[in-house]
C-alpha cells in the first residue's frame, strides 16, 4: 500500500458544502494550515500557510456541514491525494486533498461541545432511533446505548472523586463525562 496519511492542523476556511452523487453524500472544505516557528531573534513568526481540500464521505459529510463552520480551528486525519485540472487559462493546476478518515474541532483552542447522531441504520433494536427517526444524544441525556453516564455530583461508573482543573472533587468539573 502506498498511500500517505497525514494529519493536518488549521483553521476552516470556507463553508462546507453538501453534494451527493450517485445516491452518495460528501463534504468539501477548505483548511489553512500555518507553520508557527521562531525567527533568528526567537520571537514566534508565522511560516508559508498551506491550502487543503478536506473530501468527507457519508455520515461523517452529514455531520461536518452541521458541525465545522467556516474560521473554527479542526484537526483532519486522511488520506492525502493531489488534484490535478486544467485552469480557465489552460495551464496546469494542482491542490492537496486529505481524504478524511477523522474531522475534530480542535479542543485545544476552544471549548467543543460533542452531541452524538444516532440514525435509524446504525441503532440496536429497541433503541432511540429505531423507528427511523433521527436522535441527537447529548452528555447529558440518557445514552442510547446503554453507556454510563456521570451524575453532575460524580457519583455513577467511572468517578474518580479527585479534584480537578476546577477545584471541585467530583472528578468531572463542570460537564458530565460519558464513558466507552
Amino acid at each position: 500500500m502506498n498511500d500517505v496519511m497525514v494529519t493536518v492542523s488549521g483553521n476552516v476556511g470556507n463553508t462546507p458544502a453538501l453534494h451527493i452523487s450517485k445516491g452518495t453524500e460528501w463534504t468539501t472544505f477548505r483548511v489553512a494550515s500555518t507553520r508557527r516557528r521562531r525567527n533568528e531573534n526567537g520571537d514566534w513568526a508565522d511560516g508559508p500557510t498551506l491550502w487543503f481540500t478536506v473530501k468527507a464521505w457519508r455520515a461523517a459529510a452529514l455531520n461536518v456541514v452541521d458541525s465545522v463552520h467556516m474560521g473554527d480551528p479542526v484537526v483532519v486525519s486522511g488520506r492525502l491525494e493531489v488534484d490535478e485540472w486544467t485552469g480557465p487559462e489552460g495551464e496546469s493546476r494542482m491542490g492537496l486533498v486529505v481524504n478524511a478518515s477523522a474531522i475534530g474541532v480542535d479542543a485545544t483552542r476552544g471549548r467543543v461541545a460533542f452531541t452524538r447522531v444516532v440514525r435509524h441504520d446504525t441503532v440496536p433494536d429497541g433503541a432511540p432511533g429505531g423507528s427511523g427517526e433521527l436522535v441527537a444524544v447529548s452528555a447529558g441525556d440518557a445514552d442510547p446505548f446503554g453507556l454510563d453516564v456521570l451524575e453532575p455530583d460524580g457519583s455513577g461508573a467511572g468517578a474518580q472523586g479527585d479534584e480537578d482543573d476546577a477545584g471541585d472533587h467530583t472528578g468531572v468539573g463542570q460537564r458530565e463525562l460519558v464513558t466507552a
